[in-house]
């Protein structure tokens, strides 16, 4: 995804906007192609702000997976926003500047597509759910407790700590 911003280096504090849809194969997500679905998208504006050229937008990616606690098919839309900063590479100052804010681009194109990799990979959820009010699985019979119910008697005590059951009150 290349943004060729020619026309926008001719004036300062000039914005132009760009639009993208990609395959997932196209952003080298190859051994999570099963999860990710349809294609991503990425729109935004970039910016001039003299020497550094800020890119900003918004990266749209649908995943489907599997809930971490009832272990159902969950589908969730992933709504990204980024902001990047580039700067276009004079090799003098490059060699000066050790760790920096600043992505570095040469030419009149902004190359965007590891910024939309990075981005997605890293809003993707740990542990996805199906819903906040996913109940999970018995942890006993392994039922899916948002379906049913079941006799499973979930507070046993732990072995270590039965002797002082003995302190508890009896009611």
């Amino acid at each position: 995804m290349k943004i060729n911003i020619a026309q926008l280096k001719k004036e300062i504090g000039s914005t132009q906007t760009f639009s993208f849809q990609i395959p997932v194969a196209e952003l080298g997500l190859e051994k999570q192609e099963e999860i990710w679905t349809g294609d991503v998208s990425a729109e935004g504006f970039v910016k001039n702000k003299g020497t550094i050229y800020e890119v900003a937008g918004t990266i749209k990616a649908t995943m489907n997976d599997l809930c971490s606690r009832c272990l159902e098919p969950v589908v969730i839309v992933l709504n990204i926003p980024f902001c990047e900063e580039y700067r276009e590479v004079d090799f003098k100052e490059l060699s000066e500047v050790s760790e920096s804010e600043v992505t570095y681009f040469d030419g009149d194109d902004i190359e965007i597509t590891d910024l939309v990799r990075e981005n997605i990979l890293l809003a993707k959820p740990l542990k996805p759910v199906c819903g906040e009010e996913c109940r999970g699985l018995c942890p006993e019979c392994g039922a899916n407790m948002n379906i049913s119910t079941c006799n499973c008697n979930l507070l046993k005590t732990d072995p270590r700590l039965a002797v002082l059951q003995k302190l508890l009150p009896k009611d």
